[in-house]
């Protein structure tokens, strides 16, 4: 008997479940229903049988099929003994059926082993050349090479594709062993469905019906193939080709392995391909790049030069000798429209004495003027005046490139290089770079003129400017001098005393030494020298404080050095104050010091930063006098209001802050915003220049800090300087 395959019956499904052996020796038709739940009923052909045993072929818990025993015409028709001997059998059975299930495994995983292994050997032999070889067609025919060689192939195809033209490339192509080279063509069916789809095609047979179904035929140059296998070349997520393999003889001639070895060949080709593409990419950009940097540097070259001569005259003969050389011409010319006279002049020619000045006309010059366009004919000179219908000038040349020069939107000239003898002597590259030294030439001489006024205009801006810094400086210099006649004053008259006091101690002293009074003598000389050391400590004083005048009037370095800043600032408020008390309009003012020990030496160019204080202190004073004298005006109390300028300092984390702070009216709102700017000022008439605030700010960013301003009306105004610790060296102003 060969029954059909059929569904477990729930007899089956029962052994299954309980992996145990059913053994029925009577009334089997009555244990079937109590199994089954239903009547017995034969196999068709049999009768129901009358014993039965069932055993299971186990495998581990796993139960993989049974061997059963029937009886149709008696009951206990099986003993204990046969059903034992029957169990034997089926495990024995059971354990010879794994065996037999893991030799055939085993077999196939080696043979499946041995053929990976065939196939990597063949992938790291492609691989290794595809790493060394960055040649397009040297990687196809290395690829193809290989697949013909290992798989043994009938045809063998690698397909590139150019999708805006909907053609392709057969870049590697055999036959039966043989090269077939194909011109271009239109995508096959199969191309179409690899760009459509991005995954292979397996064909095995049918190969023609399925070519008939796409709407193609069978076959485009040769045989039409009965199997056939198209793998995708994919880069990124684009379709760039594909390589086919086909067998004109029989169908089925593919396994899936061979599948899986054209795909992995197919993706290192694609990774290789672009590779490939890239790096010839990266050789032509970097080859333009290369000479796009030769070209910026001429034109550069070629605009330093022009830039540093601002005569019309040697401009248009530096451009002319630079084209010469430039292009190792045999004709430069530079062409120059007048169009008030409409006349065309020659300021500079090289190679051809025929040139002169003329009327506009119809001659090549012209042309390019008139249409504003550049002009390269490498050969056949002749012919290109016959179609534009040009007048001709001069001598006939084999290679002619002019270009126009443009000032704004019109052509004022041309710029033109000939070669008398060779044709093709110019290339697209040689007119890209005259062009861009037109375009140079039209700027430089359009400027030239521009350039000179506004180099004049600068001379005079600058001249102002430093006029008014110097007459700051010396307004500044001016307010210092009561001050500094005050403090230089004490000095002087204690070298004066100290000078009388020791001229009549030498008198004594001379006397001594005529006496014989040597004791007397060395005591007298003692006295001497105590007197000389005060003279030397205060004409030391007064020496200080005229260099910190030469310092303030012309500046110092420009380098930062460090300094005491508690010393600038005690020096300069001092100056300041008796500055104000020895001016046209003095009054009392309350000077408070509070300056922090622990601020030290600080990194400055101390005669700038003098500046600083001195401006915000005389400011101060400024804003206090107004306010006494607007009390004394009103008939109010103007004692009741005691002017007070408080300066301190203070080390922090972040730095060190400076505070001025005065007790005057306080700077309005709408004054506020505008009193850093330079030239704005609040005084009347020519008492100030309106760059005292602008200098100080100036000057306090240059030394990396930052100057803020704190006001209150009727209250008073504290200017707040912010120094980091991070300040590098400023430009003096």
């Amino acid at each position: 008997m060969h029954p059909e395959p059929r569904p477990f019956d729930k007899v089956r499904q029962k052994l299954i479940k309980t992996r145990k052996l059913i053994w029925i020796n009577d009334k089997v038709g009555e244990a079937y229903t109590e199994i089954t739940g239903e009547a017995p009923k034969a196999v068709p052909g049999t009768r129901f049988p009358k014993s039965l045993v069932f055993v299971p072929l186990l495998n581990g818990d796993q139960i993989l099929g049974y061997v059963s025993l029937q009886n149709l015409d008696r009951e206990f028709a099986f003993s204990e003994a046969d059903v034992r001997l029957l169990g034997t059998l089926a495990n024995s059975m059971s354990v010879a059926l794994e065996n037999a299930r893991l030799f055939s495994e085993t077999m196939r995983l080696l043979a499946v082993t041995e053929q990976r292994n065939a196939e990597l050997a063949v992938i790291n032999s492609v691989q290794d050349g595809l790493v060394r070889e960055m040649d397009m067609q040297a990687i196809y025919e290395l690829v193809g090479e290989k697949i013909c060689d290992v798989l043994n192939t009938q045809t063998m195809i690698i397909r590139t594709f150019n999708h805006d033209e909907g053609l392709e490339y057969w870049q590697y192509a055999v036959e039966k062993g043989e090269r077939i080279e194909v011109d271009p063509q239109p995508l096959i069916f199969a191309s179409e469905i690899l760009i459509d789809t991005k995954k292979h095609l397996l064909i095995n047979e049918d190969f023609e019906e399925f070519a008939v179904r796409h709407g193609d035929t069978p076959t485009t140059k040769g045989l039409a193939p009965k199997s056939a296998i198209f793998v995708p070349m994919i880069v990124g997520d684009v379709v760039v080709g594909s390589v086919s393999l086909q067998n004109v003889e029989k169908e089925h001639a593919f396994s899936d392995s061979d599948l899986q070895l054209i795909t992995t060949l197919t993706n290192s080709m694609s990774v290789a391909v672009e590779n490939a593409r890239l790096f010839n990419e990266t050789t032509r950009l970097l080859g333009e790049t290369e000479k796009r940097a030769a070209e910026m540097q001429t034109v550069n070259n070629i605009s330093r030069a022009m830039v540093s001569q601002l005569e019309f005259d040697k401009l248009i003969q530096l451009v002319g000798e630079q084209m010469k050389s430039l292009f190792n011409a045999d004709i430069v010319y530079l062409a120059l429209h007048d169009v008030q006279s409409n006349m065309l002049h020659f300021p500079y020619t090289y190679g051809d004495d025929t040139m002169a000045s003329r009327p506009f006309g119809n001659n090549i010059t012209e042309k390019i003027i008139r249409t504003r366009e550049p002009l390269l004919v490498n050969q056949d000179l002749k012919k290109t005046y016959e179609q534009l219908k040009l007048h001709r000038r001069g001598e006939w040349v084999e290679s002619y490139l002019g270009v126009p020069i443009i000032a704004g939107k019109q052509a004022i000239g041309v710029i033109s290089v000939q070669s008398k003898s060779t044709e093709t002597r110019f290339n697209e590259s040689d007119l890209r770079l005259l062009t861009t030294i037109a375009a140079n030439v039209g700027v430089a001489m359009q400027n030239a003129e521009a350039y000179q006024k506004l180099r004049t205009a600068l001379d005079d801006l600058k001249a102002a400017q430093v006029q008014l810094v110097q007459q700051e400086k010396l307004a500044s210099l001016g307010q210092l001098t009561a001050g500094i006649a005050h403090e230089i004053k004490n000095p002087l008259n204690f070298v004066n005393n100290f000078s009388d006091l020791s001229e009549e101690l030498i008198a004594e002293l001379t006397e001594a030494i005529d006496q014989g009074s040597y004791d007397e003598a060395k005591e007298i000389a003692a006295d001497i020298g105590k007197n000389l050391h005060k003279i030397h400590e205060h004409g030391t004083r007064a020496d200080g404080i005229v260099k910190s005048m030469l310092l303030h009037s012309r500046g110092g370095s420009g380098k930062l050095e460090p300094a005491d800043l508690n010393g600038v600032v005690k020096e300069y408020v001092n100056l300041a104050f008796h500055g104000m008390r020895a001016g046209k309009e003095p009054f009392n003012v309350d000077i408070d010091l509070q300056l922090d020990e622990g601020v030290g030496a600080v990194p400055m160019i101390a005669e700038d930063f003098s500046r600083v204080i001195l401006n915000l202190c005389n400011n101060a004073f400024d804003a206090m006098r107004d306010k006494h004298n607007a009390i004394a005006a009103g008939n109010r109390e103007a004692e009741k209001y005691l002017p007070k300028l408080s300066v301190s300092s203070k080390k922090d984390r972040d730095g060190i802050v400076i505070r001025v702070r005065d007790n005057g009216p306080g700077i309005p709102d709408d004054v506020m915003d505008k009193i850093l700017q330079p030239f704005f000022t609040t005084k009347k008439g020519t008492q100030g220049t309106g760059l005292g605030l602008s200098i100080t700010n100036d000057i306090i960013k240059a030394h990396g800090g930052e100057l803020n301003i704190e006001s209150s009306t009727d209250q008073g105004t504290t200017f707040v300087i912010r120094l980091t610790s991070n300040a590098k060296a400023p430009v003096s102003t």
